[in-house]
C-alpha cells in the first residue's frame, strides 16, 4: 500500500496546524503543507510563527509530510525569495517541493526557472515534482515532462486527474511517458462533461470525492505507478460552508481513498 496523504487543499480555508490533525486522525499516513505564498485560501499558508507549533503536533501525532506546495515558475527573482520557506518546510519534514507552470508562457525562460527551483530545493534536501495545471502554460503531461527533460535537472510529475480529464486527456496520456516519471499520484473525481457554471471554480473549490463523479479512475490509477504516494485533493467548499469540520471531511475523504484502492487491488 503506497503513502497515502491529505492534500492542503481538500480542506480549503483550514490552518495548517488544523489541517495535520484531521489528517493523523483520519488515519492518513502523511499531509502536505502549503509554504509558499499566495496560498489559494488565507489560512492554509504555514508561517514562520507557525512552526513550532506545527513541529510539535508532527512529532505528537507522528503525521509525515510529504508535499510542499507550491511555486509556480514566473521569475528567478521568486526562487531566491522562496529559500526561507523551503527551509521552514523541510524541518517540518518535507519531502518533495512542488512547481507548476501557470503564468510563464516562455518556454526556455520556464525551464531555468525549474532547473533553478530544483538546485535551491536539493539544498534543503528536498526533491521537485512538477505539476501541468489545465489552466496554465504547462496544461499536459506530455507538455510537462517536456519541460523537465529541458531543464536538465532530476524532476518528477505530479499527476493529477482533474487537470490530465480538463485538459482533454485520458489514461493513453500516461502511457507515454517513461518509468519513473511520475513519483506522485493525486486522486480527485468530477462530472463529465464539465457543466459550464463550475469552469472557473472547480479546480479550487468543489471537486467530487474518488467515486462521485465520472472520471475513468481505474483506468487512471492502473495506468500510473503504484510505488509512489498519493494523495487526495478534493477541496468542498460546499462541505465547509454546510458546517462540515475539517475532521470529518478528512474522515470522509480517506473513506472514499481507500474504496477506490480497494477495487484497484
Amino acid at each position: 500500500m503506497p503513502r497515502l496523504s491529505l492534500d492542503s487543499l481538500t480542506l480549503t480555508d483550514t490552518s495548517p496546524q488544523t489541517a495535520i490533525r484531521a489528517a493523523a486522525e483520519a488515519g492518513f499516513d502523511a499531509c502536505s503543507l502549503w509554504v509558499i505564498p499566495p496560498a489559494l485560501f488565507p489560512s492554509p499558508l504555514l508561517t514562520p510563527a507557525m512552526e513550532r507549533e506545527c513541529a510539535a503536533i508532527i512529532a505528537d501525532t507522528g503525521i509525515g509530510v510529504i508535499t510542499l506546495e507550491v511555486f509556480d515558475l514566473h521569475s528567478m527573482a521568486a526562487v531566491e525569495s522562496c529559500r526561507p520557506q523551503l527551509e521552514m518546510g523541510a524541518r517540518l519534514g518535507g519531502k518533495a517541493a512542488l512547481a507548476i507552470n501557470y503564468s510563464n508562457p516562455d518556454r526556455a525562460a520556464s525551464a531555468e526557472i525549474l532547473a533553478r527551483f530544483a538546485e535551491v530545493a536539493a539544498g534543503f534536501g528536498l526533491s521537485t515534482n512538477l505539476e501541468p495545471v489545465a489552466g496554465g502554460k504547462s496544461r499536459t503531461l506530455a507538455e510537462a515532462y517536456d519541460l523537465a527533460r529541458r531543464s536538465g535537472a532530476d524532476v518528477g510529475l505530479c499527476f493529477d486527474p482533474h487537470h490530465l480529464i480538463r485538459a482533454g486527456g485520458g489514461p493513453a496520456d500516461l502511457a507515454t511517458l517513461p518509468p519513473g516519471a511520475i513519483r506522485y499520484v493525486q486522486v480527485c473525481d468530477g462530472p463529465i462533461p464539465q457543466p459550464a457554471d463550475i469552469v472557473m471554480t472547480e479546480a479550487v473549490c468543489e471537486r467530487l470525492y474518488p467515486g462521485d463523479g465520472d472520471f475513468p479512475l481505474r483506468d487512471l490509477l492502473r495506468a500510473a505507478p503504484r510505488d509512489v504516494p498519493i494523495g487526495i485533493e478534493c477541496p468542498s467548499v460546499g462541505r465547509a460552508q454546510a458546517g462540515v469540520g475539517a475532521a470529518d471531511q478528512a474522515r470522509e475523504a480517506m473513506a472514499k481513498l481507500q474504496r477506490l484502492l480497494a477495487i484497484l487491488d
